[in-house]
């Protein structure tokens, strides 16, 4: 029993099911997570110590190198990322590429256990801290701000904290800048010498006794009792009545050497918003949790506790992600649905009523089913699946047309409904299956687009092959007994009965077709002449529409949000960068709420990337623009350079960059090269020519390093031999330096929620002043007694790096910039700098340039296009084969390819745009859309002469009778993309390439597919006749016929 057969003869089970498809899909996509992008797995695991105190050079060598050598021969890692700055260290650990969840959580815990088995690490570091990175983008950015102490403030940001954290929906919500507390001990040297005591001894004796030790357990007459000895101190009044030590003069507590306070720490950094002091609190999702809803929750709660709160005091959102979800969706949904309109236009147009419903019925039915295999793949409703099922939208109707029209056909010749819907199924199966197998096999090979922008426009041909296989499943199952269920043979015709089957055909559609029947018998008496033709317009048309056009592979031009990162000169404290961005505030300010939705600084701390700049001396403003569509998409532009020339005439800023997120995913920045080396000064060097080159091309902007100047150093030498004779040694005395000067955690009091460090050194007042160095004084362990600082060690001045870097065990710098897309393009300035690094290269043959960004983004997708391409090509080419059972034929459908790739340049050039990584995509997809019109096209002809019709007749037939089907499938696929291509609604500038490829290229094709197919037909079938009458005239009759 055949699938059309099961499905006539059970009608009730097929419209239960196409209930149960309909109810499952509205509840899926209801309940299916909205986001701007598909969330993708990040394949990276991020280590970070924090080490207060310690330069750049030293993090690296006590920590850095320890923990690379370590984890080096863990399988699975594909590069090492080591970032050391002042106090803290960035291991970034890349893993293999497409490395699973799973196996990437299963190298963090060998990274983990590898770290564990590190002996040697500083005994009084923070213990590194091993994660998994995740992508992770707040749902909404909330900002605190107050004129209420400070102490007050932080206490309501942690309660703001724990009140969304239980919300439900929300993963994380932690507050950013808010000081942690700190019970500060500050130990007066001059009480220390009296008393002959040194500040090591302070930390060590407050350690030791903050601690509960466990003694075990006993047995007394009544029971079983657990012994615990209590040491440890909770508050500082216990703090300072600790005793260090006990003489014959009496006992010597901490409070008799020390001031002992609870206080905030010192500021590291500071948050602002709308020019005042602020907290930011980003508010993390869970997975498979819907943006918007959640975003609604938030709000609601923000209106409720604004409304509770004290005077003084507010809550306000920085940044909405939902906003910015919502204008983007409703562009897509607008656009979408006006294609779902111009479809069932076109389909009641050129098809009869009953015919067009139920092709129109599998829209819903397809779309429902593909929504329930999302929801069960874990796919959202983000930009990247909307756009899979819009490029779907004309296309799951071709399948449908086909069998509802073969259907009919044998309904018009006397044949019973179910007969007819049996037969007619049946007789189109394999020729339906062919069509939409070539389509899925060109989207499929685009499911496997490398990096992470190849992760996230992957769902793009994912949900193409699961919409088109819903279709495919309701045309050949469903459908049949629909049909049969419906249709009926008229009892009077309203128009001619033509040999497909479909009454009431319209005078227009009869005269055209009747023209074209004409014209395609002019074309085919001398197809030879038209193939010349052909191919003659074909080289012109790409030569005059090619010329001028350039690549550019992600040209968006849309700035949506823009980071301004800037320097003062290094040991600038924190108060005096503040007073800088209070300028660069106050010039933002002056752009109305068209033009700049939000922004907020920070002091103390720049992010580039997941990788942190901390420093007093260092700021950085996030603006996000405003984009309602009367903003103009320069006016950012504009306003950043205002803002350059800003920070130009601000004495104090010593450097800055603009960093801007344009349309679409991330692609890294437009110039991003590595210089890789042995040394630091020779990368430094090779660095600072490349950024002066690159600065000399024309249109490059803000190009600089992360090279970072580090603080002047005091650099202690001890002389071993000296140090020894009071049992010294260089790691005791600056063990000594450190807690007397960076201070030293002595222990952690934990209140609550809250860690409060124990913090033991020098008051600020003694911290000030080289000669508090050289006049400290140093405990001998062989003696007990004080010696001078001068008599084991000496002094000199220097300057170390801010900042050190190594990718994969060799030093590294790396440059970086953006382009004005006005001016040029990323590929001709790459280029440029290929050039002068290649010679850079020959001259240093030690060191290496490594392209990451937009390059090699845009060289990974360029190599795959190539090779998708190839793939498709091949694997259309074997089921065409299969269809047609000919090694030749399938060529002369794969002949519609070149005149595809020909509209798309016309299109482009058309519209002014770029030849893109999107439009290459589209080109990709192309592949399997133009060639079904031929398919159907093909497959007509080699029916018609099978039955002995001769081959001329036989092409114009197929050509005048597959008018319809070929019109139909066509135009309901361009009206589909077209409101997107055209953003009738709003454009998503990245996507709009793609959808321009295929409206043009599938245009192009099927115009010339109608005239050039039956061409090429004959002209194979001319190569075969001629073929074999070489053979029959070389090879005796008899020896052939043998």
């Amino acid at each position: 029993m055949s699938l059309s057969q099961f499905s006539v003869r059970q009608p009730v089970l097929m419209n239960l099911l196409t209930l149960f498809l309909v109810i499952a899909g509205y509840l899926a996509v209801t309940r299916m997570p909205r986001e701007v992008f598909p969330e993708i797995p990040q394949g990276t695991i991020n280590i970070t110590a924090v080490y207060p105190g310690v330069s750049p050079a030293e993090m690296e060598s006590l920590v850095g190198i320890k923990i690379e050598r370590e984890i080096k021969d863990i399988t699975g890692i594909d590069e090492i990322n080591v970032a050391s700055s002042e106090g803290m260290i960035n291991i970034t650990v890349t893993t293999d590429e497409g490395m699973p969840e799973d196996e990437v959580s299963r190298v963090g815990l060998d990274i983990q256990s590898a770290i564990g088995r590190i002996a040697d690490l500083p005994a009084d570091m923070v213990k590194p801290v091993v994660k998994v990175a995740k992508m992770e983008i707040p749902v909404v950015w909330l900002g605190l701000q107050s004129e209420l102490p400070e102490m007050t403030t932080r206490k309501i940001a942690k309660d703001i904290q724990d009140e969304l954290e239980r919300l439900q929906g929300v993963s994380s919500a932690e507050p950013w800048g808010v000081r942690n507390l700190e019970l500060r001990v500050e130990v007066s040297p001059e009480k220390l010498h009296a008393y002959n005591l040194n500040i090591s001894r302070v930390m060590d004796v407050i350690t030791a006794r903050q601690s509960d030790i466990p003694g075990g357990t006993v047995k007394l007459d009544r029971g079983e009792y657990l012994i615990r000895v209590l040491g440890k101190a909770s508050d500082a009044r216990a703090i300072r009545e600790v005793v260090l030590k006990t003489t014959t003069l009496g006992t010597v507590r901490v409070k008799d050497v020390a001031r002992v306070e609870e206080v905030l720490e010192d500021a590291q950094t500071l948050g602002r918003v709308g020019g005042f002091r602020s907290i930011y609190i980003p508010v993390n999702r869970k997975n498979d949790v819907d943006s918007i809803r959640l975003s609604d929750k938030i709000k609601n709660y923000m209106n409720t506790w604004n409304a509770n709160a004290p005077d003084g005091i507010s809550l306000a959102i920085l940044f909405d992600t939902s906003k910015f979800i919502k204008r983007r969706q409703n562009t897509m949904y607008s656009n979408g649905l006006t294609g779902f309109v111009l479809v069932l236009i076109l389909l009641f147009v050129f098809l009869s009523f009953k015919a067009a419903v139920l092709t129109a019925i599998g829209i819903p039915v397809a779309f429902m089913g593909t929504f329930v295999i999302m929801q069960l793949m874990g796919i959202t409703m983000n930009m990247m699946s909307m756009f899979g099922l819009i490029i779907a939208l004309g296309m799951i109707v071709d399948d449908a047309i086909v069998v509802v029209e073969n259907v009919y056909r044998y309904l018009m010749l006397g044949m019973t409904p179910k007969e007819a819907a049996i037969k007619g199924t049946n007789e189109v199966f394999w020729s339906v299956i062919g069509a939409v197998s070539t389509t899925v096999v060109a989207f499929s090979t685009l499911a496997f687009l490398p990096g992470n922008m190849g992760k996230i426009l992957s769902v793009v041909p994912i949900v193409v092959a699961i919409a088109l296989s819903m279709s495919l499943f309701e045309a050949l199952f469903v459908l049949p007994s629909h049909c049969a269920e419906v249709l009926r043979t008229p009892k009077h015709l309203k128009g001619e009965v033509n040999a497909e089957g479909i009454t009431g055909e319209a005078r227009w559609f009869i005269a055209m077709r009747e023209g074209f029947a004409w014209f395609l018998r002019k074309v085919t008496r001398y197809w030879y002449v038209s193939l010349i033709l052909f191919i003659v317009g074909f080289m012109a048309t790409l030569i005059i529409s090619g010329r001028g056009l350039e690549f550019n592979p992600f040209p968006a031009k849309t700035i949506r949000r823009a980071s301004i990162n800037f320097e003062a000169a290094v040991g600038t404290k924190i108060e005096h960068t503040e007073k800088v961005v209070k300028e660069l505030e106050e010039e933002i300010k002056k752009a109305t709420i068209d033009e700049v939705e939000s922004f907020w600084c920070m002091v103390g701390t720049t992010f580039r990337g997941h990788t942190a700049n901390i420093g007093s001396h260092t700021a950085q403003c996030q603006i996000n623009f405003a984009h309602d569509g009367n903003t103009s998409p320069r006016k950012p532009e504009l306003m950043l350079n205002l803002w350059r020339q800003k920070l130009l005439n601000i004495p104090d800023v010593e450097l800055f960059n603009v960093t801007v997120a344009r349309d679409g995913p991330p692609a890294g920045s437009p110039i991003e090269l590595q210089v890789r080396g042995p040394d630091q000064e020779g990368i430094a060097l090779l660095s600072r020519q490349i950024r002066e080159f690159a600065e000399k091309i024309p249109g490059v902007t803000d190009v600089t390093d992360d090279l970072i100047s580090g603080k002047r150093e005091l650099i202690v030498k001890v002389n071993p031999e000296q140090a020894a004779m009071y049992g010294l040694n260089p790691a005791l005395v600056g063990l000594m330096i450190r807690r007397s000067f960076a201070g030293g955690i002595a222990s952690k009091i934990q209140r609550d929620e809250d860690d409060i460090n124990v913090v033991v050194k020098f008051p600020e007042s003694r911290r000030q002043s080289i000669n508090e160095i050289l006049n400290m004084e140093l405990t001998s362990p062989l003696t007990g007694k004080l010696i001078p600082f001068s008599a084991v060690a000496t002094l000199e001045k220097g300057v170390g790096p801010g900042r050190l870097q190594r990718v994969n065990f060799k030093r590294t710098v790396t440059v970086s910039g953006d382009i004005d897309q006005r001016k040029t393009t990323s590929v001709k300035v790459n280029a440029e700098l290929h050039k002068f690094t290649n010679k850079l290269a020959r001259e240093n043959p030690d060191y290496e340039f490594v392209y990451e960004g937009e390059s090699k983004t845009s060289d990974e997708l360029m190599d795959f296009v190539k090779m998708a391409a190839l793939l498709s090509l091949l694997g259309i080419y074997i089921i065409l084969a299969t269809i047609f059972q000919s090694f030749l034929q399938p060529l002369i459908v794969l002949m519609a390819v070149p005149f595809g790739a020909v509209g798309v340049i016309v299109g482009l050039k058309f519209h002014n745009l770029p030849i893109s990584m999107t439009a290459l995509l589209g080109v990709v997809a192309l592949l399997g859309i133009v060639v079904n019109d031929a398919i159907v096209l093909v497959d007509f002809i080699n029916n018609a002469r099978k039955e002995g019709m001769p081959l001329r007749d036989a092409v114009v037939q197929g050509g005048k009778l597959r008018l319809r089907p070929v019109i139909l499938t066509t135009v309901t696929t361009v009206a589909g993309l077209l409101p997107m291509g055209l953003g009738v609604f709003g454009s998503e500038e990245f996507l709009q390439p793609m959808a321009l490829s295929i409206v043009w290229g599938l245009g192009f094709s099927t115009i010339l597919t109608l005239l050039l197919v039956p061409c090429i037909y004959m002209l194979i079938d001319a190569i075969r006749r001629g073929f074999w009458w070489i053979v029959r005239l070389v090879i005796p009759k008899n020896e052939v016929s043998a």
